[in-house]
């Protein structure tokens, strides 16, 4: 396997090339991924979800090392790490920073579908370094970490849970609640689907189309807005201001540029797209470019229902689609550490790398 320097040489070739997105390798599985994400500093990929032998579903985590093969001339996506564990996983998140780029921190949160939420180590996977058995609920449906150590996941619940990892639950019992921080709950309950947080400010959305804000600083509810389908996502182009710009995508074929304006009616301004024919078809995933800034144009990526992934500029101006798989693609991430790299999970149980210049 030739070296990263190596590597990047053929992706800067792919980046000058015509072709704006392109798919790059790709990785089946017998098992169903449900989230994905770069691991900083590294060419590897983590992935969660679900593994089901002889009828009983496990939580199933594998790492996956993007390489270059000189003798076949072909990138590989090498397994380097698998394991089961006794709940499906249904989401994760990497602790994000303020200033858009992933840390040092290779600590990971996940959330399974029997309510769950545990700490993991990236270099050593085979026993969480932290937890709470009952967060939730039910199925955990979106999950979120900043800093080093605040935790926000909303599940089928309808409730949404801020913990802090500093603190261990009493006496080694990881149903106690001594971690947790604050809840917001949402008076009809609906399934949360999406969050996106800082340490001052929480978005989530919920599949009814409800849009909450909350102020972690005073625990209230700032903002509220319904929109026209669940809301299956929500990324901010700034950590460290999520209320500036942040983009929703839906289970109506519609995605949405969101910002809490700076008057005091703290009312949420807008922009709507419609990016199918298809009324219903879902976008499960939209993610802002962290790399494209200069002169304020924003870039951001979408996973949609059809099996594309689609690269958009502001006021969504398509610049590049291409199919990946015939099933839904459900997740994507870009790297953080290396200028061009995404990658994307989809229905279809497969693991798949793009390129973009941008």
């Amino acid at each position: 396997m030739s070296s990263l320097k190596n590597d990047e040489n053929i992706i800067n070739d792919k980046q000058n090339s015509k072709e704006i997105l392109h798919n790059y390798v790709t990785k089946k599985f017998t098992s169903q991924p449900y989230s994905c994400q770069w691991i900083s500093n590294s060419c590897s990929v983590i992935t969660v979800g679900k593994k089901t032998t002889g009828g009983i579903s496990k939580g199933d985590i594998k790492i996956h090392q993007l390489e270059f093969d000189d003798t076949s001339s072909e990138p590989k996506l090498n397994l380097v790490y698998e394991n089961e564990f006794t709940n499906p996983f249904r989401c994760m998140s990497f602790f994000k920073q303020s200033n858009q780029q992933q840390s040092d921190n290779r600590k990971f949160i996940t959330g399974d579908f029997n309510g769950q939420i545990s700490e993991w180590d990236s270099d050593i996977c085979d026993i969480p370094i932290w937890g709470i058995k009952n967060a939730h609920q039910g199925c955990i449906s979106a999950i979120d970490a900043f800093g080093d150590n605040l935790v926000v996941c909303g599940g089928k619940d309808g409730t949404i849970k801020v913990y802090d990892t500093r603190i261990k639950p009493n006496n080694n019992n990881t149903s106690s609640s001594s971690s947790l921080i604050t809840t917001f709950e949402q008076t009809n309950k609906n399934n949360c689907w999406s969050i996106c947080t800082n340490d001052n400010n929480i978005i989530s959305g919920f599949e009814n189309g409800d849009l909450n804000i909350y102020n972690l600083k005073t625990n209230t509810i700032q903002s509220t807005i319904k929109v026209n389908g669940g809301i299956c996502s929500i990324d901010s182009n700034d950590r460290s201001n999520i209320l500036n710009q942040f983009l929703i995508t839906t289970n109506k074929s519609f995605i949405s540029e969101m910002s809490l304006n700076k008057n005091s009616n703290n009312n949420i301004e807008f922009k709507d797209y419609e990016i199918n024919k298809n009324p219903n078809q879902t976008i499960w995933s939209g993610v802002y470019s962290p790399w494209n800034k200069k002169d304020n144009e924003n870039i951001f990526t979408v996973a949609q229902g059809d099996g594309s992934v689609s690269m958009y500029r502001d006021d969504c101006k398509l610049i590049d689609r291409v199919l990946v798989s015939d099933l839904p693609i459900l997740s994507l991430d870009y790297s953080k550490d290396r200028k061009g790299l995404l990658c994307c999970i989809s229905l279809k149980k497969q693991l798949s790398i793009l390129i973009s210049p941008y």
